[in-house]
C-alpha cells in the first residue's frame, strides 16, 4: 500500500502538458474569432464565411475548462514541499509580468486602434485597476474580457494556500479536495455570497479533478480514494455543465460538451499514470511558454485586425494571418517581456543573501 506521508519525488517537466496548454489556448482563439453568429469580428457572419469551422469553433470555450483542470494538476505539483511565501512568489512571477504587458497592450489597442461597434474606450483608471488583477471584485470592467479566468484562478490559489500553509501531504490535499467539493455544493444554498465567491462552485470540479490526478501521478496508480475524488468531480461537473453552458451564453449540445470534457479526464488520467511521458518533442516547452500570452492578447488585438482588414484580405488569409501573428506576438512577449521582467522580479523578491528561486511552473 502506498504511504500517505509526504515524500521527496522528482517532478520533471511533463512536456505533454505544454502541448495541451497551447491546444487549449488555440481552441479559445478560434472560439473568439469564429463562434459568434453576428458580424463581429467579420463584416459578414462567421457562419457564412466558415460554415464547418464555425460549428467546431463553437466548442472552443472548452479550452478554458482544460486550462482549469491542468492548473489544478500543475499547482499541486509545483507547490509540493514549498512554503507559503515560495508558493505566492512563484504564482506572482508566473502570472503578473505577462499580464501587465497584456493590459497595457490591450489598453493601447483599445484607445488607438480600430474600434469595433458598440465598444467603449478603456480609461486610464480602468487600466490601472486592471493591473491589480482584482478589478472584477472591485466592480471595474475588464480591459479584455478573457481576464475573467484569472480571477477564478486567483481564488483557487487563495483557498489552496491553506494547504500550503499547513504543509503539503497526500492526506491534507485529499482532505482539502473532499471539503472543497462539499463546500462548493453547499455554498450556493448558504445565502453567504462571500462563501460562494471563494469556493467558485461552477468551476471547482475541474480544479479538484486536476489535483486528484496529480495525487495519482505521485502514487503511480489509482487508488480507491483518488478514484473516488475523480468520480465525484466528474459527477459534479456533469450536473453543473448546463449552468456553465448557460453562463457561457452558447446554446450548444450538452452531450457533445460532456463527451469532450470526459475525453479531457481520460487524457489527464493517462498523464497521471505516466502513459504520455514518452512525448518529448523539442517544441513543446515553447508551446507551453506562449500559451499564456497568446490567451491574454489574442482577443483585444486580433479581433480589431480582423474587423478592420478582413474585407481587403479575404476570410482565410485573414484568419490564418491573424492567428499566426498572435502566436508570434505571444512568443515575443515571452522572450522580450516575461524573461527579463521575471528575472528582475525574482531578484527583488529573493531574500537578501539568499538564493534565487527556480522559474515558476
Amino acid at each position: 500500500m502506498w504511504s500517505r506521508r509526504s515524500r521527496a519525488v522528482k517532478t520533471p517537466r511533463i512536456a505533454v502538458l505544454d502541448g495541451l496548454r497551447l491546444l487549449a489556448a488555440l481552441s479559445v482563439v478560434l472560439f473568439h474569432y469564429l463562434a459568434g453568429s453576428g458580424t463581429i469580428p467579420w463584416q459578414r457572419t462567421a457562419v457564412e464565411l466558415f460554415p464547418a469551422l464555425h460549428r467546431i469553433a463553437g466548442f472552443g470555450w472548452l479550452g478554458v475548462v482544460f486550462f482549469f483542470m491542468i492548473s489544478g494538476f500543475v499547482i499541486c505539483m509545483s507547490s509540493w514541499g514549498k512554503s507559503l511565501q515560495q508558493f505566492w512568489q512563484s504564482r506572482i512571477l508566473r502570472l503578473f509580468p505577462l499580464y501587465w504587458a497584456a493590459v497595457v497592450l490591450s489598453t493601447l489597442a483599445g484607445r488607438l486602434g480600430p474600434q469595433t461597434p458598440g465598444e467603449s474606450k478603456v480609461t486610464v483608471g480602468q487600466m490601472l485597476t486592471n493591473l491589480t488583477m482584482l478589478h472584477e471584485p472591485l466592480g471595474v470592467s475588464h480591459v479584455d474580457t478573457v481576464y475573467w479566468t484569472l480571477w477564478v484562478e486567483l481564488r483557487f490559489y487563495l483557498i489552496f494556500s491553506l494547504v500550503v500553509l499547513l504543509g503539503t501531504s497526500y492526506r491534507r490535499i485529499a482532505n482539502f479536495c473532499w471539503i472543497w467539493a462539499l463546500g462548493s455544493v453547499l455554498a450556493p444554498a448558504s445565502g453567504i455570497p462571500l462563501l460562494e465567491q471563494l469556493l467558485v462552485p461552477l468551476w471547482s470540479p475541474f480544479f479538484i479533478a486536476g489535483i486528484a490526478f496529480y495525487l495519482v501521478r505521485r502514487a503511480g496508480r489509482f487508488e480507491a480514494e483518488t478514484l473516488g475524488l475523480v468520480a465525484l468531480s466528474w459527477l459534479l461537473m456533469q450536473h453543473r455543465l448546463p449552468a456553465v453552458m448557460a453562463w457561457e451564453g452558447h446554446g450548444i449540445n450538452w452531450k457533445v460538451c460532456l463527451t469532450a470534457i470526459t475525453v479531457m479526464y481520460l487524457v489527464m488520467g493517462l498523464i497521471a499514470l505516466g502513459k504520455l511521458d514518452r512525448i518529448q518533442w523539442r517544441w513543446l516547452p515553447v508551446a507551453g511558454a506562449i500559451s499564456y500570452p497568446l490567451y491574454l492578447v489574442h482577443q483585444s488585438l486580433g479581433v480589431r485586425v480582423i474587423w478592420r482588414w478582413n474585407e481587403q484580405w479575404g476570410p482565410w488569409p485573414t484568419l490564418l494571418g491573424v492567428t499566426a501573428a498572435m502566436v508570434l506576438i505571444a512568443w515575443l512577449l515571452h522572450r522580450v517581456v516575461e524573461r527579463p521582467l521575471t528575472r528582475l522580479l525574482r531578484r527583488l523578491m529573493a531574500p537578501q543573501g539568499g538564493r534565487e528561486q527556480k522559474p515558476a511552473v
